[in-house]
């Protein structure tokens, strides 16, 4: 059954697929140094910008990000439509004694949400993505923020989603080939790969959070370089990103000012460079010239597309080309102008794309042990994740232009 809005999709599971079922002030602690971390190093918002602010909370789930926000000072109104959350919400918060600081909780999503309050953060973190057309969301946030008030969102972003995809389509090509539910199928596959880094969820949260979330695809994935141009269109300055969006490598004189445009420009040829690290989840800045850039950008987009068809049809017309894009951008890498932290990087990461290319090549054999084989003991697979969920730090400009 097709879904029409994420939160409708976990409705059905019956699941809150981040709950963390903190019962201590150590466990929660302990989450929270996690975000301060992402906060203050990553994002650049220190806590202390929490203090006192009116903050948003689109889709909290059951509630921990909103009780460390809580725990920073802040005044929380949270936007929950899944209903399922709610009690666990207030029982976190009455739990861990920050019942005062939870100024509203209402079931509404970032479409249906209405106020005439105006906030000073705005948090939408892990499903914004889904709401489309982007200007839509983008829209609200303007109208909802302070001048100078900041909206923190994180996304899948439409090239370091391949992995993800990837894992989608040979789990899709895995249960036709053996005619077993998705589960069993997925743990043949998969279960050395999700054994082989440290996890808070189980391998069945996994399961329904992407391989089987009808909202893990391409159509919904945003290109970073699209998404900083649709937000300046509606009135946001770019306040910072993970992985970054700005050149840490540019350098001009402190005093020089440089307008909102040449910011947008310059975050744009950065992000344009960036799509081969953001592929691989590691340093592979593609630093030759722009045409040869351009030419990577759409070997790894044609790629992506139809990685992602193979989901639907496994055994179908885009597998040759899945195929042979992978043997082509493994020769490509050999000869193109990338700077990578040393040799070894560029080495794991070439070893990666030569074993999804064998994992495919079997599953075109329809050889279901010889898939099974690679994605339970190849290396360069069980250590390859991408970079597929991305922050974005979005900042409301003072003049609203």
């Amino acid at each position: 059954m097709a879904e029409d809005k994420l939160f409708n999709y976990y409705e059905r599971q019956d699941v809150l697929p981040t709950f963390g079922n903190f019962k201590s002030s150590a466990e929660l602690e302990a989450y929270a140094g996690q975000r301060r971390e992402l906060f203050s190093d990553k994002l650049v918002l220190p806590p202390r910008l929490f203090r006192d602010a009116d903050v948003l909370e689109f889709g909290p789930d059951s509630g921990e990000n909103a009780l460390v926000f809580s725990s920073w000072g802040a005044s929380l109104t949270l936007a929950e439509p899944n209903r399922h959350a709610h009690a666990k919400i207030q029982a976190y918060f009455a739990h861990f004694s920050q019942t005062t600081r939870l100024r509203e909780l209402v079931s509404s999503d970032v479409e249906g949400f209405r106020s005439d309050r105006r906030f000073d953060i705005i948090d939408a973190e892990g499903f914004i993505y889904t709401v489309q057309p982007t200007e839509n969301w983008l829209g609200i946030f303007h109208r909802l923020l302070n001048p100078g008030g900041y909206a923190v969102t994180s996304y899948y972003e439409r090239y370091g989603g391949f992995f993800e995809l990837a894992l989608k389509a040979i789990h899709a090509a895995g249960k036709v080939l053996t005619g077993r539910p998705a589960l069993e199928t997925a743990k043949a596959l998969f279960e050395a790969k999700w054994d082989s880094i440290p996890h808070t969820r189980s391998f069945e949260s996994w399961l329904m959070d992407v391989l089987e979330n009808p909202f893990v695809r391409h159509r919904y994935f945003l290109d970073a370089a699209a998404l900083c141009t649709a937000a300046h269109g509606q009135g946001f300055d770019i306040h910072s990103a993970w992985p970054s969006y700005r050149d840490s490598l540019d350098v001009y004189w402190h005093k020089k000012v440089l307008s909102a445009d040449e910011k947008l420009l310059r975050a744009i040829h950065h992000l344009r460079r960036s799509r081969l690290s953001f592929l691989g989840g590691r340093k592979l800045y593609l630093v030759g010239k722009a045409e040869a850039v351009s030419a990577i950008s759409a070997s790894i987009e044609a790629l992506v597309l139809d990685v992602d068809r193979m989901i639907d049809d496994p055994f179908g017309e885009s597998l040759p080309r899945v195929i042979a894009s992978l043997a082509s951008l493994r020769a490509t890498i050999q000869d193109t102008e990338i700077l990578a932290d040393d040799a070894v990087e560029l080495e794991a990461f070439t070893a990666t794309i030569e074993s999804f290319h064998h994992i495919f090549s079997a599953i075109a054999q329809r050889d279901m042990a010889g898939i099974t084989a690679l994605t339970q003991s190849d290396q360069a697979f069980l250590t390859a994740w991408g970079q597929p969920a991305h922050f974005l730090v979005i900042r409301k400009r003072v003049n609203g232009a």
